[in-house]
Formats: C-alpha cells, structure tokens, sequence
C-alpha cells in the first residue's frame, strides 16, 4: 500500500482510497478534510480542471476516495499543467500527479498544517469577495 507522511493510499479496483496513518492521524485526518473541502466548497467556485474528484470524503477525515489514476506522470507533464488562479494548493512533485483520460490532475492537494488550511480558506475568501465586487468590462 502506498503511503506518504500522513496518509496511506489503498488502490483497489478503480479506486484510491486515503486514509490518515495511525501515527500522524492529525495530519492526516486534516489532509483529508482538505481535499474534501478543496473538491466540494472552492472547486466549484474557481473550475479547477486538474484536482482528482472526490467521490467520496466523510467530514471527520478518516476516508477520501478517488478514481484510481494512472501513473507515472513525467515532470514535464506536470510543468505543462494549466497555471490558475487564485493557485490550487497542491504538490508539485510528479508522482503526486496521475492521469484520468487525457488529463494531468493532482492527486495530493490535502493540507496537513492547520495554520496553512486556514491560510487557504482566507485566501480564497478574499479571491471569491474580490470577484463579487469587480465591475464587468461592458457596465
């Protein structure tokens, strides 16, 4: 089973499945509520078109489940990526990337550090309001 700092990854069938390792459960757990909140809350807002969906992440952190991308992804691939903003918050590292189809998309965009998870929720606070108020080119 693959496993990071934080979190192992179960592949099975055509799915991945993280789950917080016992000991950095924390920070794993928190990576987890991450990526949740990354997929349901920002994503829809900003169209990330390279974060992995998520079928399915429960709200304490204990399971985020993906489609099973295929690997390896060459760091060239990564680097041609579609730059967004406001940024996405992932590795960008290329054996944290995958493919689905045609598509590059990050698989590791959780955050581990509760100081950066709030960090990100400020800044892409401020980049929803900012857009809210911004004058459209033909008023």
């Amino acid at each position: 089973m693959p496993s990071g700092a934080f979190r192992s990854v179960l592949l099975l069938g055509a799915f991945a499945f993280k789950f917080p390792r016992y000991r950095n459960m924390g920070a794993g757990m928190r990576s987890n509520r991450w990526e949740r909140e990354m997929w349901q809350k920002w994503q829809p807002i900003f169209k990330w078109a390279t974060l992995c969906p998520v079928y399915f992440a429960d709200p304490a952190g204990f399971l985020v489940i993906m489609p099973r991308a295929l690997q390896p992804v060459t760091r060239e691939e990564v680097e041609a990526m579609p730059d967004y903003y406001p940024a996405i918050t992932s590795e960008t590292k290329a054996e944290d990337h995958g493919r689905l189809g045609l598509r590059v998309v990050a698989l590791d965009y959780g955050l581990p550090d509760q100081h950066f998870v709030l960090e990100q929720r400020q800044y892409y606070s401020q980049k929803v309001s900012s857009a809210a108020i911004e004058i459209p080119n033909d008023a």
